[in-house]
């Protein structure tokens, strides 16, 4: 799929859930309907790492580091940050997995 089409695709779609979610709101019965039509859930936390800026009033750049309910990080993301935007990049594995292996004892998660 182009990516032009994933795009309509996605925005399609989105509008599409958020009509099914005001109804839900709207309408105890839809909400319950909604409620049990969802195939599962999943918990993942995310750490931002602020890094040092060697241009601090230009930009700065950090990491989201993403962790499972059992305490791993299952994805990491770079990213810099401007006054106007935040530009965001997912890591190659050979990057993820250095990073990971740098962050892995550096946050702990508990869940009751």
């Amino acid at each position: 799929m182009a990516k032009k089409d994933k795009s309509v695709l996605v925005k399609d779609e989105l509008q599409s859930r958020m009509k099914q979610f005001k109804e839900a709101l709207q309408d105890e019965n839809k909400r319950i309907e909604l409620e049990n039509s969802i195939l599962g859930s999943e918990v993942l936390i995310r750490f931002e790492v602020f890094f040092p800026s060697p241009k601090p009033g230009e930009y700065s750049d950090g990491i989201f580091l993403y962790m499972n309910d059992s305490g791993e990080i299952v994805d990491a993301e770079y990213y810099i940050r401007d006054a106007y935007d935040v530009t965001i990049t997912s890591m190659e594995t050979e990057d993820f997995n250095v990073v990971k292996e740098l962050f892995k004892d550096s946050f702990s998660l508990e869940i009751e």
